[in-house]
Order: C-alpha cells, then structure tokens, then sequence
C-alpha cells in the first residue's frame, strides 16, 4: 500500500484535539484514501507506445470506499452490464486510463485486489458438482491466486514456434493444418463487452468465430478484415482448436482454477472459481 501521508506530508493522522479544534474553527476535515500498486499481469509489455501502462508493470488504484459500493448496487449499470467497468475506472488513480482500455487479465488483477483490500482474503460461493450436480460451499484464500501466461516463458515460445511482434504487441504463429501464419493480439475490456453485446443480439449462436475474428489481426501479415473474415470461416478445426488452446496458454491473465473435491461422490477437478454478485458483496 503507498504511503499517502508522507506523499502529502501529512503526520499520522488527526488526534483528538485536532479534529475538536477544527470543528471549531469550522474547517472541513480532508480523509484521505489509502492507495495501493497492484502487478499487472500484462507486464506493460504488450501496450501500444502511448498508452499511459506501456512498459508499466503495476498500476496504482483506490482502496474501495462507501460510495463505490453505490456503483455495486446501481441498477441502470447493472443492466446495461457495465457495473464493474464503472467501479474499475473510479478505483484507478491516473485517470487517463480507462478499464475498457485494459487488457482483460490486468483488469481481473484490479478487481481481485479492490475485493481483498474492502472485504479481506477469504472469498466463500457455491460449487455445483459437474458430475452428480451436488452444491456446496467453498472457500477460497484470493492471496493464492497465482499469475499466469506462457508469453514470458522462452522455452515454451521456441517450443511452439511463437513469435513476439514488440511493436504490435501481437503474437505470431503458423497454424499446423493450413500451414497459415496468423497474428493474435490481447483482448481488452471493450472487446470482452462487444463479444457479450454480439451474443446477445444473435439468434445463431457464434461463439468460437465470434472469438476468432477477435483476436486474428492478421493472416499471412495481411491484415483487412474481409482476407481475416474470410480465412476464420474456413479455417480448418485442427487450425481453431490448436488456436485457442494456445492462446489460452499464452495470454497473461490470473489463473482462477481450483482443486474441487466433491463431498458426496467424491469427484475431483480442476473447476474456475466462479465470480458472483458475493464476490464484491460478501455476507
């Protein structure tokens, strides 16, 4: 956490006597939000030359105070489905940064942090069995979430032949069925939203060429969008699933999986922690 009271110059905090006798004197008291850096996933790395985190590897935000849980609990932002959005942009300190600018697993990164600084480590929600349907209660320490992201990994880059492009911030790949090579870059928190738009407003369901045309910007480092259109409809399913397992791997994000153990048939897996409304409003 950083230290506002020797940024500001400020002494410990107000005694007694001081806010007694500011009272009296009719001076307003000044409270001063305790702030925090919290690691980014991305690194900075993958964040075009002007972006206020390239080559940032932390990012300073707010601790969580009484009026940010009014964001919580707004319905019109709840509905249009921009409620953590809107908590995310008032956590962060520079506000040239928004969170639709931010790379997703630097944004979940923001999110875990805002949750343990105002309601503490320990995160409890329901886990339904996948194999008898079984719920239970878990819990679950956030201090162990661990980052992830094979893109810093140069043994695993060499192994899978993948290439950094430093001045896109993409990653370059041949895929093993069409012998394409394709260039992938990071979602952001707009991207994640349109994705959510688009499926709600499709009769078809879409979802793996929804992803697809999100994340290829190039194919052989042609980059329009009809040469991108229409490679992604015909791309061989060897191709689809070699990509989007990899890129899994590769991007920087948080792992949110956990052993489960199931108590009544005893089923074990690695689930995701599901993130629900308890997340940010714990009982």
């Amino acid at each position: 956490m950083r230290n506002n009271e020797r940024r500001l110059g400020m002494g410990p905090g107000p005694q007694p006597d001081d806010i007694a006798g500011a009272c009296q004197q009719g001076s307003p008291l000044a409270f001063v939000v305790p702030t925090e850096f919290v690691e980014l996933p991305s690194r900075g790395v993958f964040y075009p030359e002007g972006h206020p985190l390239h080559g940032e590897d932390t990012i300073e935000i707010r601790f969580m105070t009484a009026k940010d849980e009014d964001i919580l609990t707004s319905a019109t932002l709840i509905k249009k489905g921009i409620v953590l959005e809107r908590l995310i942009d008032n956590l962060i300190v520079d506000n040239r940064i928004k969170a639709s600018n931010l790379f997703v697993g630097d944004r979940n990164a923001i999110m875990v942090a805002a949750r343990k600084s105002a309601y503490g480590r320990l995160y409890e929600t329901n886990i339904t069995c996948p194999s008898c349907n079984h719920s239970s209660d878990e819990e679950y320490d956030l201090e162990e979430i661990k980052y992830i992201g094979q893109c810093f990994d140069e043994e695993f880059l060499k192994e899978n032949n993948v290439n950094i492009n430093p001045e896109f911030g993409i990653f370059e790949l041949q895929l093993p069925r069409s012998g394409v090579t394709v260039g992938l870059r990071l979602l952001a928190g707009r991207d994640e939203r349109q994705l959510v738009q688009a499926r709600k407003q499709r009769v078809e369901e879409t979802n793996i060429t929804d992803v697809l045309y999100s994340i290829v910007v190039s194919v052989n480092e042609v980059n329009d969008n009809i040469t991108i259109k229409n490679f992604v409809e015909s791309m061989p399913a060897m191709d689809s699933k070699y990509l989007r397992s990899l890129y899994s791997k590769l991007i920087p994000n948080i792992d949110f999986s956990r052993f489960f153990t199931c108590s009544k048939c005893y089923h074990a897996v690695d689930l995701e922690v599901p993130f629900t409304a308890a997340f940010f409003w714990p009982e």
